[in-house]
């Protein structure tokens, strides 16, 4: 059994509408990169390591519910609790 908690789907949904629609908002701004740089994306991926609403076994944040090794790709990408 699952323990752990996260948004409800149509959460999820919502909440991965918003970061596509700014994903694609920011690769139209060509002046922004789209991609973090890779010292960003561990910098991020540790902090998730450390806060409450993260999912180890998934390697999930369990505020947004979405999938943290993709999530900190992306230059426009926000933590949903203002971490990073």
């Amino acid at each position: 059994m699952n323990t752990e908690s996260f948004p409800s789907l149509s959460e999820q949904g919502k909440n991965l509408a918003k970061f596509t629609f700014d994903v694609v908002k920011d690769v139209v701004n060509v002046s922004k990169p789209v991609f973090a740089s890779e010292e960003k994306q561990k910098d991020r991926l540790s902090v998730c390591k450390t806060c409450d609403y993260y999912s180890v076994r998934q390697n999930r944040c369990k505020k947004c519910g979405c999938f943290l090794t993709h999530k900190v790709q992306f230059e426009v990408s926000q933590c949903p609790v203002g971490k990073w």
